[in-house]
């Protein structure tokens, strides 16, 4: 440690301010994507929003178009926890550098690595200074002044590649899950679309139609409500007396705060049980953002955010897939009409097909391992961001040294 010097982070770097796009030429779709502090995830890293991407068709300066290996910071917190985290654009040429985002600029890039700047903006102790400094009562804000009063220590530049190399490898490896999921995803929902929109089945039959109230049907299909193919639980709020942090009682859910990309996070606990969601079931959001999914790896108590879904017929991966077909857009019942909640009443009636058994037994039995593939990935990559983010703030602090971590490795590779 007595390699290391105390400084300032305004002292390795200088942060810009982003451009303020206009709203009026935001667009489903163009040549490149304004950023929002949604962009991040809330311990660091660039969140991918796929669909939900806000794209840009106005006027662009070329200065605040981003390239690959660009750093950017959250100078405003959308959400808790988000204020200070830190991304690295993955393309160039895409991506444009909004006004509630900073662009770090390293300012001797032989004596500071770029990379290692990025970890040290996700560890604990500056987090907590960027948000000690911040200003604003509902949404708070930082500025770049603020941020370069940051007090931390840095080694000296061959240790920090090496750290920012050590912490990378976790990053990669999640990243690689990450694309696997997708991928996955794409592939289910992409099989879902073939079978139950253009109704083309691998056996290449042809199929008798019938008019139906959602259009043409195969013939032996019917057009059900959905409480007649599910059932349904909605969440019920318990007193607040009763939530804990400590893993007392049951995970609860209140609503989406603790989604992740298919399963939720459990952070909140319940000891009192009312309105239970068991392992495998569909969670579906009925308050603004009204239609974002999840699927609970365990037993939860969902509060008046949710509703939990299970299949009837013991088809769970069609019901998921024809669930994210209609709430393809957050908001809305499919029908474009903007919601910012729905009832009981509004859920049980929504119309879905319900093919013959035939069809959703084949169905299932395809999907359903690619679900059970996509359990053993979320897992993987939760040991390890829990790793990462147990090495993180020791490496970058000195408390665990880099000759020792890499000789640990060492031998368990070999």
């Amino acid at each position: 440690m007595c390699a290391w010097r105390d400084c300032k982070l305004g002292d390795l770097l200088e942060i810009k301010h982003g451009f303020a796009f206009l709203g009026k030429h935001f667009a489903n779709a163009g040549s490149h994507i304004v950023l929002t502090p949604g962009s991040f995830y809330d311990d660091g890293g660039f969140k991918d929003k796929a669909e939900k991407e806000k794209w840009y068709n106005g006027p662009i300066p070329a200065e605040y178009v981003l390239d690959a290996g660009d750093i950017i910071v959250a100078m405003t917190e959308q959400a808790e926890g988000l204020l200070g985290s830190s991304a690295i654009i993955p393309r160039s040429e895409v991506y444009l550098h909004n006004q509630r985002l900073g662009l770090v600029r390293i300012r001797d890039e032989s004596k500071t690595d770029k990379r290692f700047v990025y970890y040290l903006f996700n560890t604990k102790s500056v987090r907590q200074q960027i948000r000690a400094s911040a200003s604003g009562v509902k949404i708070r804000h930082t500025a770049p002044t603020r941020i370069a009063e940051v007090k931390v220590g840095v080694p000296p530049f061959p240790v920090q590649r090496r750290i920012a190399s050590i912490l990378s490898s976790y990053d990669d490896l999640i990243e690689n899950g990450t694309r696997r999921i997708k991928i996955l995803e794409e592939m289910a929902q992409m099989i879902y679309r073939e079978w139950f929109v253009s109704f083309r089945f691998p056996s290449g039959e042809k199929i008798r139609m019938a008019k139906s109230e959602l259009g043409e049907i195969p013939k032996d299909w019917r057009v059900e409500r959905l409480d007649k193919l599910a059932r349904i639980t909605m969440g019920q709020s318990p007193p607040s007396e009763y939530y804990n942090t400590e893993g007392k009682g049951l995970p609860f859910h209140q609503g989406v705060t603790d989604f992740g990309e298919l399963f939720p996070e459990n952070r909140m606990y319940c000891v009192l049980e009312q309105r239970i969601a068991e392992a495998g079931d569909i969670l579906l959001s009925v308050r603004a953002p009204v239609g974002r999914m999840n699927i609970t790896l365990s037993k939860i108590v969902i509060g008046r955010g949710l509703c939990a879904l299970r299949s009837l017929l013991g088809w769970q991966p069609l019901l998921f897939q024809q669930l994210r077909d209609r709430f393809h857009e957050e908001d809305t019942m499919g029908s474009g009409t903007i919601f910012k909640a729905v009832t009981k009443e509004d859920i049980c009636g929504l119309r879905f097909l319900c093919p013959e058994a035939n069809i959703g037994g084949r169905f299932t039995e395809l999907i359903g391992p690619m679900f059970e593939e996509l359990e053993v990935l979320n897992a993987q990559i939760s040991n390890l961001r829990q790793t990462r983010d147990l090495l993180l703030p020791k490496l970058i602090s000195g408390q665990v040294s880099v000759e020792h971590l890499e000789t640990k490795i060492a031998a368990q590779v070999s």
